[in-house]
């Protein structure tokens, strides 16, 4: 499963930015949701320093 890690606060940021909510912002990074939005909202993901990741995370 596919991720992006983004530094704190950047879902905030990112959510404003998009005019969207938090949750669609983690949904996209998560790559939970498909579409034209979440696939704006990783390529800025990514060019503001967030890292792809295929590594499995526990919470």
């Amino acid at each position: 499963m596919a991720r992006i890690l983004v530094e704190r606060g950047s879902v905030k940021k990112l959510a404003t930015l998009f005019e969207v909510s938090e949750q669609t912002v983690r949904n996209a990074l998560r790559y939970i949701t498909e579409g034209e939005t979440p696939e704006r909202i990783r390529e800025k993901a990514l060019s503001s320093g967030g890292i792809k990741t295929k590594r499995k995370f526990q919470i």
